[in-house]
């Protein structure tokens, strides 16, 4: 999985549904690493301590660690569908918990998967989306007279202006979506007869909410 197109959770998410008198409360968190993952699992073990099951599933380090748990539950009826609806849904940076408290009426292997299933799948719902992508940042010396349309041409173009430092000359400081930054490098310096060359600062990884 790319760094740059992974999907993720925009906040943290709690949901409760009930089925046949057992309570399924799902958390949901993003967690970038897997120690942040680890611990919101112990963090809601904590708060559950009564709980029979505190059953988890999470994606961690950009897809690079993943791990899923039934906590005696039977197996495959609790962090393997919880698993699979975060794979399903692309997601990484993510922990998924489903604490059930157990209402005395056994539910089978299959009303299981639905009630593990449903809860995090409303729970992920609930949390929202954001995307994280890689932004390149650039220094770019021109002239007082050209500052104005340049600035307008890099907005046009999806960058956005981070600051100006008004001296001898204009240094203008702005970031670009990576997959963008080489076609409005090129376009600067086509507008400008090569004179206008933008010098690269360095890269950065962003998370941002993707609207509904």
């Amino acid at each position: 999985m790319s760094n740059a197109a992974c999907l993720t959770v925009w906040s943290p998410a709690e949901i409760s549904l009930v089925e046949k008198k057992s309570e399924f409360i799902a958390n949901v968190f993003p967690c970038e690493t897997e120690g942040e993952a680890v611990a919101r699992i112990a963090s809601v073990r904590e708060r559950h301590r009564d709980a029979r099951h505190v059953c988890f599933a999470y994606s961690a380090d950009f897809g690079q660690r993943t791990r899923m748990s039934d906590d005696g539950e039977p197996s495959g009826t609790a962090g393997v569908p919880i698993l699979n609806l975060v794979r399903q849904n692309g997601l990484c940076n993510v922990c998924v918990t489903v604490t059930r408290y157990f209402g005395g009426i056994l539910l089978g292997a299959p009303g299981l998967v639905r009630a593990y299933s449903a809860s995090a799948r409303d729970a992920l719902a609930a949390a929202g989306r954001a995307e994280y992508r890689t932004i390149a940042r650039f220094r770019l010396p021109l002239a007082y007279g050209e500052y104005e349309r340049i600035r307008t041409l890099i907005e046009k173009n999806g960058a956005e202006q981070e600051s100006a430092d008004f001296a001898e000359r204009v240094e203008l400081i702005y970031s670009v979506g990576e997959e963008r930054a080489p076609a409005l490098s090129a376009l600067l310096s086509e507008t400008s007869g090569g004179k206008l060359i933008p010098q690269q600062l360095g890269t950065s990884r962003v998370k941002r909410r993707l609207t509904q």
